[in-house]
């Protein structure tokens, strides 16, 4: 892979805008090692932050025009600050930043510079790295440099500008990610706490041959997901005297007397209309998405998703005991478990997916799983140090890569 640091994206930023940069940010990708769909449910997730990472270098302008190149993507997006078209490609994650930083320097233009080692549309969360990394480079070169609590909101916002009703896990463990440590988060109520990684436990990531892109149909699926998680909390609610705050999360009933027993009594699929029919929920607030509405009337799926989140939160737990205790054969058991539940109870794995995860732990791993939303992307594996380039081959003669090893390392730099 290519090395980047400061001097290097400072230099290619002055062959592109013959000036240098003002700023130049690394943000690192993000492997999810368990909690998988439980972020948006308001229930906790155990990610780490990888060295793999999206670079960004930026300088002022006073035009009000923002410029921006990317190593990745063709071509030069040039945007009015006043009124950024809505773009498209990666573009739409330029526009979302901007449109959360409009109270930010108004007027001032940036020119921007984009590049990195950090795969796209695999599941590393690269759209989050850009974004964050926009926001923070932006901000720092208008002189008005954001802190990271400050940031963390911005950050979930703009990504939603692109139609995707994502969680917060990704933006926050690039935040406060700290080397040698996954990151516990909690959002109901808000909390966050490092989680060593200890010694002789070794991680890779492959990657299954299938796109995992946040838009089209990975997109409404995603959403869909999103749903019925909130139709799966609301019946809940309403069966065990709960009253919610809109939107619903499955953390508002979570670990109420019951309702373990009662997940398994949902419908299969249902529709926000049936849902809200004879109770006090307003079927508009229920469908309503950051910048989007989800149909009234289009079934998705409930059980499944509800029994994956609810038994994906416990294993959250189990994980972090498991890693406390040192215990490998437990922990990697833990990503096997999660990954069966991504498969039959969520639905979002798929037959490269799983492939994958079965070559990577016959070749030696404790345990595999998809690591992201799933529909395709990466899945990442827990082995023995010992086991990593056995567990790498594998995985490429299994979907033909690219596969490698990472480790924990820090969040956000701004150099």
């Amino acid at each position: 892979m290519p090395f980047f640091d400061r001097d290097s994206v400072a230099a290619a930023f002055r062959d592109s805008y013959g000036v240098d940069p003002n700023v130049v940010v690394r943000t690192p990708g993000r492997v999810n090692l368990i909690g998988e769909h439980t972020d948006y449910a308001g229930l906790p997730v155990l990610p780490m932050a990888i060295a793999v990472s999206t670079w960004v270098g930026a300088g002022p302008g006073e035009d009000g025009r923002i410029r921006a190149t990317s190593t990745a993507f063709p071509g030069l997006v040039d945007l009015s600050r006043e009124s950024p078209a809505a773009g498209a490609g990666w573009a739409r994650y330029l526009t979302g930043a901007l449109a959360e930083l409009a109270h930010v320097a108004p007027g001032r233009g940036a020119d921007i510079y984009i590049t990195g080692d950090l795969p796209t549309e695999g599941g590393l969360s690269s759209s989050s790295a850009l974004t964050v990394g926009i926001l923070a480079a932006l901000a720092s070169a208008w002189g008005a440099p954001l802190a990271r609590e400050d940031l963390l909101p911005l950050a979930i916002a703009a990504e939603r500008h692109t139609g995707v009703e994502s969680g917060g896990m990704d933006q926050e463990v690039m935040l406060f990610a700290t080397a040698g440590h996954a990151l516990r988060i909690d959002f109901h109520p808000p909390a966050r706490r490092q989680v060593a990684i200890p010694a002789g436990l070794a991680f890779v990531v492959a990657s299954s041959g299938e796109v995992a892109e946040k838009s089209a149909g990975a997109r409404d699926a995603y959403n869909e997901r999103v749903a019925g998680m909130r139709f799966a909390a609301t019946m809940l609610a309403d069966q065990v005297g709960v009253d919610l705050d809109m939107p619903p999360t499955l953390a508002q009933v979570y670990g109420v007397d019951v309702v373990d027993l009662l997940v398994d009594e949902l419908p299969p699929k249902i529709s926000a209309r049936e849902v809200a029919h004879g109770r006090d929920v307003d079927v508009a607030a229920l469908v309503q998405l950051s910048h989007t509405t989800f149909d009234q009337i289009q079934k998705v799926p409930v059980r499944g998703v509800a029994q994956h989140i609810m038994s994906e939160a416990a294993r959250v737990d189990a994980a972090e005991q498991a890693l406390g205790a040192s215990d490998f054969a437990a922990f990697g058991a833990i990503l096997d478990a999660s990954h069966a539940s991504l498969r039959d109870a969520m639905r979002c794995s798929t037959p490269a997916l799983d492939r994958l995860c079965k070559a990577m732990r016959r070749a030696g791993a404790f345990g595999a799983r998809l690591t992201g939303a799933g529909f395709g992307g990466y899945a990442v594996a827990a082995c023995p140090p010992e086991a990593v380039g056995g567990v790498i081959q594998a995985a490429i003669d299994a979907t033909g890569g690219p596969a490698f090893e990472v480790s924990a390392c820090a969040g956000l730099e701004i150099l």
